[in-house]
C-alpha cells in the first residue's frame, strides 16, 4: 500500500510541476504577443503618403493613402509593391474618399496583378477634378500578416495623379511616400 501511495504522490507532483515548466497542459507560459507595425515614410507636399488606419490590429494592417496639396485631381493610378512572405493583400475600400466629397461617384479598380503587386486605379465619375487642399483621404488598402517575424517595404511604383483635362494628364511635381511593415 505504501508503494502505491508513494507512486501516486510522485504522479501528482509531476502533474503540478510540468505546467510550471511550460510542459504540457494549458498552464504553461504564454507565447509573447506578435507586434505588427507599419512605419509610414514622410516628405514635403505636394505628396501622396500612407498611414496606419484605426481598424488595424496584430493580424491586419489597414493602410490609408492620403493626398496633400494637389489640385484638380480627376483620378489616380499606382502600383503597391510588397513582400508576400510578410504580408498579403486582402481588400480595399474608398468610403470617405475625398475624390467623392462633393457628391460625385468614384470608380475604383483594384487588382492583385501578380504576387506582391497590387494595381490601383481611381476615377471620378464627373467632368471636373477636385482639390486636395491640405491632407485628404484617398483609399484604404488592407493587408494580412503572414509571418511572426519579418520586414517589407510598401513601395509605390508606376504612380500618377491625373487632372481633369481631356484626356487626363499626369499632375507634375507630386512626391510619393510608402512605408515599412515590421513583424516581430
Amino acid at each position: 500500500m505504501r508503494t502505491t501511495t508513494a507512486w501516486l504522490s510522485i504522479a501528482l507532483l509531476a502533474l503540478s510541476v510540468l505546467p510550471a515548466l511550460g510542459c504540457g497542459g494549458s498552464g504553461g507560459a504564454a507565447a509573447p504577443p506578435i507586434n505588427f507595425v507599419y512605419a509610414p515614410a514622410t516628405g514635403a507636399s505636394p505628396s501622396v503618403t500612407t498611414d496606419l488606419g484605426a481598424a488595424s490590429d496584430s493580424s491586419v494592417a489597414v493602410i490609408e493613402i492620403y493626398v496633400t496639396d494637389v489640385f484638380d485631381v480627376f483620378g489616380a493610378n499606382f502600383t503597391l509593391n510588397f513582400d508576400t512572405a510578410v504580408v498579403a493583400y486582402t481588400g480595399f475600400d474608398v468610403v470617405g474618399s475625398h475624390l467623392a466629397s462633393d457628391g460625385e461617384a468614384v470608380e475604383p479598380v483594384v487588382d492583385q496583378t501578380q504576387p506582391g503587386e497590387v494595381t490601383v486605379g481611381l476615377t471620378r465619375l464627373a467632368s471636373t477634378g477636385i482639390d486636395f487642399s491640405g491632407r485628404q483621404f484617398l483609399i484604404r488598402i488592407r493587408f494580412l500578416r503572414k509571418t511572426t517575424a519579418g520586414t517589407t517595404a510598401l513601395a509605390f511604383a508606376s504612380n500618377d495623379l491625373l487632372n481633369s483635362m481631356t484626356p487626363p494628364q499626369p499632375i507634375p511635381g507630386v512626391q510619393w511616400f510608402g512605408g515599412t511593415f515590421q513583424v516581430n
